[in-house]
Formats: C-alpha cells, structure tokens, sequence
C-alpha cells in the first residue's frame, strides 16, 4: 500500500512537470526556430531508462519565404553556430543582420560562425551588383568573392544538458559534431516556424489532466485504506 502510494506519487509529479513543458511548448508556438519538449512518458519510453530527463523534438518546422537576404532558414538537421560571451550556442532561429562593426549577428548580438570563424562583411562594399548571398551549402559569397561557409552543428536532441527551457541550446566551449555535407539545406530569405502544433498540445495537456487526476484519486484512496488499518490495529 505504501509503494501504491509513492508511485501515484510520482506520477503527480510527472504529470506536474509535464504540464509545465506543455505550458513553455504553447507559450513559444510563434516562436521562431523553437524545438518543443518531449514529455516524460514518450522519453521512458523511447530509452527503458528509469531516469527523467529533458528531451528536444528536433524536427523540422514549417518554412515560410521573407524579403530579407539575411533570414536563413536550414531545411533538414542542423543547426546554426553563434558564439555569444558565455561561448557557442545553437539555434534554428536564422534571423540576422550586419552589425555597426560588420560582424553577421543574432536579435541578441551573438556572433554568426563561418568555418573560418566569426563572419564579418566590413571590407566589402555592398551595391545593386555586390550583394551578399548564400548558397544551399551555407557558402557565404559577396558578389562574385567567397567570404566563408556557416558552421552547421549537429545537435542530439535526446542530449538535455544542452537543452534551455527558452529558443536556444545551452553555451558550450566546445563544437563536438558538423554535419556532412549534402545532409542539409540553407535557405536564402526564409525562416523557420516553431514546430509546435498547439492541437497536439491540447490533447497532450488534457491527457495529462486525466492522469493527474485518477493518480490524485488513488492517492486519497490509498492514504484512506492505510488510515482505517491504523484505526484497526489500535482496536
């Protein structure tokens, strides 16, 4: 009776946190680039482990064309390398610009990487015949001159210490893995949706509802039993 009850316990628990990720995976549907959470049921059973951990659906989401030469979407795996003051960080979110100094940058300033390192544009001299564009293979040409390649990491979603609640995946000192070439896309003046659909989010958030409440049940129905076999071993 005892483990009945811990274990419906544990369940709240996970029913809990799951409600929480299903709450952050909404809140960031229009969120550019986001990769939702798994929820912990589908990671116990995708490993066998007994072991709760955070997971990243790393799956693609939808593209949608812009008029901006800057935004980059990549189509298939993949991500892309900022380098911010907490050091490497991966994103799917391809919105960027040339800063004051002519570095290519993030909304939040981080540093886009090249295979040469931080990509900076301030030498050249832009005009209607001097354009910046990038090519499928993330080949960063200026006019007719090739200025670098964006770094692609290759991310293990599965992997949840370099996961963050928010868009990004958690700084590291380290680029571990580059994915291979012909294993992925860059798109020119595009950008990624979140690949959140809100409808399975319900149905995951009114399942999760279920489970928390029939553990709720059991739990009060257990601590009963176990209070009237108190009662009776005083007799």
């Amino acid at each position: 009776m005892i483990k009945g009850i811990y274990q419906s316990a544990r369940c709240l628990q996970s029913c809990n946190k799951n409600m929480e990720i299903i709450s952050n995976n909404l809140a960031n549907v229009n969120t550019l680039g986001f990769k939702k959470q798994g929820l912990f049921s589908e990671i116990l059973m995708n490993t066998g482990a007994p072991q709760i951990r955070d997971y990243a659906d790393t799956s693609q989401g939808e593209i949608y064309g812009t008029s901006n030469l800057l935004d980059l979407a990549i189509s298939g795996e993949g991500m892309f390398v900022v380098k911010s003051a907490n050091g490497f960080e991966f994103t799917r979110d391809g919105r960027f610009h040339i800063s004051d100094d002519g570095f290519l940058v993030n909304q939040q300033g981080a540093h886009v990487l090249g295979s040469n390192g931080e990509i900076n544009v301030s030498a050249f001299t832009f005009s209607e015949d001097n354009k910046i564009n990038i090519s499928k293979d993330g080949a960063v040409n200026i006019g007719s001159q090739n200025l670098d390649t964006l770094l692609i990491a290759k991310i293990d979603g599965t992997e949840y210490e370099k996961r963050r609640m928010g868009l990004n995946f958690d700084p590291t000192q380290n680029i571990d893995d580059i994915m291979p070439e012909g294993s992925y896309q860059v798109l020119q003046g595009y950008l990624e949706e979140s690949n959140v659909n809100p409808i399975l989010e319900m149905e995951n958030m009114i399942k999760v509802s279920k489970d928390y409440e029939s553990a709720y049940k059991m739990v009060t129905y257990l601590d009963g039993s176990l209070e009237k076999t108190n009662d009776l071993g005083k007799i």
